[in-house]
């Protein structure tokens, strides 16, 4: 199949809009995307110092280079990666995750310890960024619907780690589509996924509701939206793929999907 945009070979088929996309357009249409979302929100100031949360997979690696790209040129804005998940069973290796970060030329720092006053002024972060994608939310609000837990649903948690406001730009991307997204840049580097610990009913539940969506492509938007709509001040909660943490949603056309500026 070509590209809707220019014909040339594409490379994923983007069901809720309907187009065929290359390398190249796919990651126009993403990056777009979440500059919309990081404008609509407010996310960035001037002497904001922004740390990644980087856990070896490719979605955080996807996050880590476009906020790079995103902020080259800029010298009000700092960047930093900060490591995840290391120690843990199953969780992500430090060197690998040193390897992005290298790579990427990013600074790779620790998590500060909540509470933490010892950290220089300048090198505390200001917003902590996580790769959550359209899959987490969406998954999570069917989680918390399913599940009986109605007191998340209307009234979410602020969207904070440690105190330090969290900025998810990915919000309204597929997974699917970062995966692509990352293996189009070619940076040499290739990351290791590791799924999260998760329960039984959890699995079973992702597992449904990926075979719904593949059928009905809109779904995803749709629990995006009603997200937005229950919680408080018209805001969509950044859900348990990141526990107690809520944020923004797409806002739809009139095909269910969000809408375009490319």
């Amino acid at each position: 199949m070509r590209c809707d945009k220019c014909r040339s070979e594409a490379v994923f088929f983007q069901s809720y809009s309907g187009r065929h996309l290359c390398a190249r357009h796919l990651a126009v249409d993403i990056e777009a995307r979440a500059k919309r979302t990081i404008r609509s929100h407010r996310w960035m100031i001037p002497k904001d110092h922004i740390a990644v949360v980087l856990s070896g997979d490719k979605k955080s690696a996807a996050l880590l280079f476009f906020l790079k790209k995103l902020l080259a040129g800029r010298r009000d804005i700092r960047l930093s990666a900060l490591p995840a998940g290391v120690g843990e069973t199953g969780g992500s290796d430090l060197s690998a995750l040193r390897q992005i970060a290298e790579i990427l030329a990013i600074p790779l720092n620790e998590i500060p310890a909540a509470g933490d006053h010892g950290t220089a002024p300048h090198d505390r972060p200001t917003k902590i960024a996580l790769a959550l994608t359209l899959d987490d939310i969406a998954l999570d609000m069917l989680a918390r619907f399913l599940f009986g837990n109605k007191e998340t649903l209307v009234h979410p948690q602020r969207a904070e780690m440690d105190g330090v406001p969290i900025i998810c730009p990915f919000v309204a991307i597929p997974a699917e589509e970062l995966e692509i997204y990352w293996d189009s840049q070619d940076t040499g580097v290739n990351p290791v996924s590791c799924p999260p610990r998760q329960d039984p009913l959890k699995r079973e539940l992702e597992t449904l509701f990926r075979d719904y969506y593949c059928r009905h492509p809109a779904t995803r938007f749709a629990l995006m939206n009603l997200a937005e709509e229950l919680s408080s001040g018209g805001r969509t909660r950044i859900a348990a793929a990141a526990p107690g943490l809520n944020g923004p949603g797409p806002k739809e056309t009139s095909r269910g999907a969000p809408d375009d500026d490319t």
